[in-house]
């Protein structure tokens, strides 16, 4: 790039011309950017199906999944046995008003998260 510059600068001499210049350089390293992005867009992280699995997750596994937490880990922090933990995990779990206020404050979220 620094050449490519310098030939330029020979060339033209002034700084109308490097602004100019200036501009398409952006505009190439923003195309070279697109071009990334359309490339990792082309190739997903996840799989619809394991996408749509981590979405629809229990909301107390997925965020203590996220803190990379064993469930035996956030018994301890809120207190409670690791099989009550396995219970909130659940599909269709419902959780107490005392329980989501225990939960949000363990994983520092908003305890409608648990709703």
């Amino acid at each position: 790039m620094a050449a490519l510059r310098e030939t330029f600068f020979q060339f033209y001499g002034f700084l109308r011309p490097f602004n100019l210049f200036n501009a398409l350089i952006e505009r190439l390293e923003d195309e070279s950017d697109l071009r990334d992005i359309r490339e990792a867009r082309s190739e997903p992280l996840y799989g619809q199906s394991e996408a749509e699995d981590y979405i629809f997750m229990n909301p107390v596994k997925r965020e203590r999944l996220e803190k990379g937490w064993t469930q035996q880990e956030l018994a301890n922090r809120i207190g409670v046995k690791q099989s009550t933990v396995a219970k909130w995990e659940r599909e269709g779990a419902v959780y107490r008003k005392a329980t989501r206020q225990k939960l949000a404050k363990a994983f520092g979220i908003n305890e409608t998260s648990f709703s």
